[in-house]
């Protein structure tokens, strides 16, 4: 009795760990890849082609929460900042939600051009996801 739930402990976690190992190549395959499709581009001149967007700030709109003013910057290039106003799916509060929690823990983010004026950001080593459609930006560099 003892020896089958020592063995079912050890297959137990043996299947945790491949399935917390294959998570974990997943995750890096998507950085891996989404960074190999920026390094494409030689020089961005939007952030939505940066590699790696850090959200410093997120505004919401009072009493509209779909429009919000993203500020970032590019910490490869710290010099490089932007402003850009995107549109959240009407009534979409997680993703403002996963916005504020990525600006207070200074995340690493992905930005991806979809069609056109559609964003997705991902952050980093996650599968949290934001889609947006953007709708102004504004890029300095100092």
């Amino acid at each position: 009795m003892i020896l089958a739930a020592s063995l079912a402990g050890v297959v137990l976690f043996i299947a945790v760990s491949l399935g917390w190992t294959a998570r974990l190549v997943h995750l890096g395959n998507l950085d891996a890849l989404a960074l190999a499709e920026k390094a494409a581009v030689p020089e961005p001149v939007s952030a939505g082609d940066w590699p790696d967007l850090h959200v410093r700030a997120v505004v919401a709109q009072p009493g509209e929460q779909s429009l919000v003013l993203l500020h970032g910057i590019w910490p490869a290039r710290p010099q490089h900042s932007a402003t850009l106003l995107v549109a959240l799916d009407q009534g979409d509060r997680q993703s403002l939600c996963l916005l504020a929690r990525w600006c207070t823990g200074q995340a690493s983010v992905s930005p991806v051009r979809q069609h056109g004026a559609e964003l997705e950001f991902r952050r980093s080593q996650s599968l949290e996801r934001v889609h947006a459609r953007l709708v102004g930006e504004g890029t300095m560099t100092c």
